[in-house]
């Protein structure tokens, strides 16, 4: 049996990067790998230990990195410590995500700091970078380890899924990239752009792949769902990352056709604005956020994983993006491949110009998903099992 080790951003208490951190161990578990998640702090991260060499590939003026010391090393850890005594939505929160880790995803050993995960004797047969945007040059921290450049030379190193964020990287750090691409014994990503990226950036091909989320069917899914406090049988989802007017008013058009109540999923538990005929849900953990899922007949959100989970339940859904912002290739890309790019609405159209009763057959979308879903675990079994 193959030992892999799986580094990716986790323990962020994100419910994208929980369940993408997951599902990609499930999947490979289940084609009988013996997995870890090696444990590396991601930078944001309370109990993460800055060290030498670790430092950002985007070079940032002296005040925001004074700005982001201040946010991330003493604003940061102080909420996350004082909120959950004063704030029991916080508390349970954080719990909720916790018991979704100790009861789903098995860790390695910690590692607080980049000195530490290079200073480790890692013993893994196969050493593999997950998805999410582990190759994003604004992340704020060192690339080098999401690039496998900690593991020894001799054994093989694959991405599965990994994405930039964004659309293009200057043409200042293609030499950094293209040291980085060439680390790597097979490469996947998760955005068609992505692939067009890799190439300019080493002249590599690589494969696009789905995010891991998508490895895993409904019903495999369904599994892993713990109820929530919501006893409503069926409810409109709001899944919203960033501000947003339009998505609002798209939830509460919906609402007022259909008569169901709106349950919006909050980026985090705490400061967030109340609307009319909307409940923010604060509390819930990657568990319960499955079973709000199972419970939608509609979701509208300005999340990638929001919308993939939207089309992978086969729920009708909305996804809400601004033309402003360079990462917008994620969702689009991903509705491209299962072709409902109609289902994208762009922020400021008129809400009164958006046809929410315009049929949604998933029959070809669900056959359009098996399909890359059988593509996707195909890639990961040659990497893994391919002796060149």
């Amino acid at each position: 049996m193959k030992r892999i080790g799986i580094i990716t951003i986790v323990r962020t208490n994100n419910y994208g990067a929980e369940l993408q951190a997951f599902a990609l161990q499930q999947k490979l578990t289940s084609l009988g790998y013996k997995t870890k998640i090696i444990d590396f702090l991601y930078f944001k991260h309370r109990n993460h230990k800055r060290s030498k060499g670790a430092e950002s590939i985007v070079k940032k003026r002296f005040p925001i990195r004074i700005k982001e010391h201040i946010l991330y090393r003493i604003v940061s850890p102080l909420v996350e410590m004082l909120m959950p005594i004063f704030h029991h939505k916080t508390k349970n929160r954080i719990r909720n995500f916790r018991a979704f880790r100790e009861n789903n995803i098995s860790f390695s050993k910690t590692y607080r700091s980049q000195k530490e995960l290079y200073s480790a004797k890692l013993n893994y047969d196969i050493f593999m970078v997950g998805s999410d945007q582990v190759w994003n040059p604004f992340s704020g921290t060192s690339l080098s380890p999401y690039f496998l450049t900690f593991a020894p030379k001799d054994v093989r190193k694959i991405s599965y899924g990994s994405s930039f964020g964004v659309s293009e990287i200057d043409d200042r750090y293609k030499d950094k990239y293209n040291q980085y691409l060439n680390n790597l014994d097979k490469i996947s990503v998760r955005e068609k752009q992505a692939v067009k990226l890799v190439r300019k950036l080493s002249e590599r091909d690589s494969t696009w792949v789905l995010d891991p989320t998508l490895l895993l069917t409904k019903e495999e899914w369904s599994q892993f769902e713990l109820p929530s406090k919501i006893t409503d049988p069926q409810i409109i989802l709001l899944y919203q990352l960033t501000s947003s007017e339009t998505i609002v008013e798209l939830a509460q058009k919906i609402h007022k056709k259909t008569g169901l109540p709106v349950k919006r999923i909050c980026k985090r538990s705490f400061l967030h604005k109340k609307d009319s005929n909307i409940e923010n849900i604060l509390d819930v953990g990657p568990a319960q956020f499955l079973s709000l899922y199972s419970k939608a007949v509609f979701v509208v959100t300005n999340s990638f994983h929001g919308t993939a989970f939207s089309v992978n339940f086969t729920v009708p859904f909305f996804s809400v993006i601004s033309k402003a912002r360079n990462n917008n290739s994620r969702i689009e890309s991903f509705l491209e491949l299962v072709r409902l790019e109609n289902r994208i609405v762009y922020e400021g159209t008129e809400i009164e110009n958006i046809d929410i009763e315009s049929p949604l057959d998933f029959t070809e979308v669900r056959s359009k998903l098996n399909h890359e879903r059988e593509a996707s675990v195909n890639f990961l079994l040659k990497s893994i099992e391919s002796e060149c």
